[in-house]
Formats: structure tokens, sequence, C-alpha cells
């Protein structure tokens, strides 16, 4: 018996959230402004697949599983085995997820899989959620109910969590995604709303990163280039009982003054200071930053970022 399938962790992307068994990871990544895809593998196989579609108005619900069940069927046409469907599945249920409208399935070929499809009416969209496994797999419908039960497909009171390879970060729902780099050994996401910005990351193997350095040494050297025209101050400090820095900087070059009034007047924001936070978290050997440039109004939120992050 595989242990890890009796311990989750969390994965977050653009507003959806899951549970998924400790051995499965994000490998498959597509969104955009009106639909994306998320794939979640074991180490052999594909084990979850999520789909979500902007859909405001009406949706014929039984339509789309009956189209999306046929696209499946033409992905298995070279299958060896027949390709069978069963509908009405106790996959999960209304009540479960919380939606009104809800459909659940399964089918197997020379894979088997469970699934459900619901309409939340809260944000607008359509989400197609199945889990997939081995024709033989006895206890895959167990695996299947746990997985998409735990499945979120919003936001939550204004901030969206985001989560990959045991990180987990949470970001304001106007912040847009504006990359991500996606390491063994790094772990970085950049978000933007209008001329704010923000960054959160996480470098593994700390111990040697800071072998023969303080935290505050490694962050001039790792960041120093990236933030030097705002000429940061750091002062070193504690956070949850860890090593951290603190810094803040300001850009203010000639006439910024006047164009940050000038955005003001326009009801536009105009960021000028950077404030950041680093820790060295002993527990996981890792080191976590958080930064961003932000407006006057908004400087309360490099607290709550680093609150939001989870290093153990």
């Amino acid at each position: 018996m595989n242990d890890n399938r009796n311990t989750q962790h969390l994965i977050g992307w653009a507003g959806i959230t899951v549970q998924v068994p400790q051995d499965w990871a994000l490998a498959s990544i597509s969104v955009s402004e009106k639909e994306g895809y998320l794939r979640i593998d074991d180490r052999d196989m594909p084990r979850l697949e999520i789909k979500w579609t902007a859909t405001p108005g009406f949706v014929d619900l039984e339509r789309t599983v009956e189209k999306y069940l046929q696209t499946v069927k033409k992905s298995h046409k070279s299958d060896d085995h027949p390709f069978a469907v069963e509908r009405n599945v106790r996959v999960v249920s209304k009540r479960q997820m919380q939606k009104d409208s809800l459909a659940t399935f399964a089918w197997r070929a020379s894979q088997q899989a469970y699934g459900a499809v619901w309409v939340c009416k809260q944000c607008d969209q359509t989400v197609i959620a199945q889990v997939l496994g081995r024709p033989d797999e006895k206890d895959l419908l167990h695996t299947a109910q746990r997985v998409i039960s735990s499945i979120t497909d919003h936001s939550t009171d204004g901030w969206t969590t985001w989560a990959a390879y045991g990180f987990v970060c949470q970001i304001p729902d106007d912040f847009t995604l504006a990359g991500q780099q996606l390491y063994s050994a790094l772990l970085k996401f950049s978000f933007t709303r209008d001329l704010e910005t923000i960054e959160v990351a996480r470098w593994g193997m700390a111990d040697i990163l800071l072998r023969d350095k303080t935290l505050d040494q490694w962050l001039q050297q790792e960041l120093g280039k990236e933030l030097k025209r705002y000429k940061p101050i750091s002062d070193e400090t504690q956070f949850r009982g860890h090593e951290a820095v603190a810094f803040a900087g300001t850009r203010m070059p000639p006439l910024q003054s006047l164009k940050r009034f000038a955005l003001h007047l326009i009801g536009r924001q105009a960021p000028q200071k950077l404030l950041g936070h680093a820790w060295h978290c002993e527990a996981t050997n890792k080191i976590f930053v958080v930064y961003g440039l932000f407006d006057a109004a908004n400087y309360e939120l490099a607290d709550q970022l680093r609150d939001r992050i989870e290093c153990h």
C-alpha cells in the first residue's frame, strides 16, 4: 500500500484549489482570460484534469457532459479496449460541492476515470474535473471522491491561493499573474495590478546558499541588481522565530513626483515604494522572499503577503 495516498497537499492556480495525494504534482497549466486547464500527474501517469470555462448565462449541463465524453472517446479511439460510459455515479453531490447544477460520470477504456461537471454561478464558469487511474485500480472511486470534493473554483475573501510543489501563498485577487519560474531549486511568481507589482519566491538548499554569508548578504547578492534602482535599506529581524530581513526603498527620479500626481488625478495608483521581507526557514531548509512596488495606500500589503505565505 502506498502511504502517500493518505497524505494530502494543496495545489492552487488562478482561483482553482485542490487537495491531492502527496506523490501527485502539477504537470501542465494553460490559462487564458476565459478558460483554463490544469493537469496533475503522479510518477507514472496523469491523475487529475481540471478544465474551467467562463459561461455567463444559461448552461446546458447534460449537453456539456455529453460533448466532453465524446471528446474523451475520440482520444481513445485507437485503444484495444472498448469505451464504456456510466452516468450519475456517486462521485460527489451538489451538497458537497455547494452547487445548484452538477453532474457526474465514469468511463473506462485502456484507463478508467471518475469525474464531475458543475456550474458555479458565483464566478460564472463551468468546471470539469476527472480523476484518472489504471483499469485494475480498485480504490479509484474513493480517491476521486476525496480529491474532487476538495476542489474550490474561485477566490475567497478577495485572496487567491497559489500553490505548487509545497509552496503556498495568497495574493489579492485583482492582481494578475505576469510570470512564473517552476524549478526544483527555485519557485517564483510575479503579479501585477496596474503599475503595482508583487514578487514571491522560495529557494531550496538554504544551508548551501547561506554557508558563508548572512541572509542579508545573500539577499544583496541574489537580488542586488534587480533592486538597486530603489536603493533599498534592510534591517535584520525575526519572523516566526526565523532569521529574517525587512527591506524598503524608493525610486524617485526627476519628474516622478509630477507623474505620480497626474496618475492620482485620473484615479490610477502610482506606486513609488519598494517593500519586502525575506526569511530562512530552518525546518524546511528554504529561503522565502516576498516584495513589491506599492502605492502609498497599499503599504500594508507587504506584511499581509508575508503573513499569508506558509513556510513550515
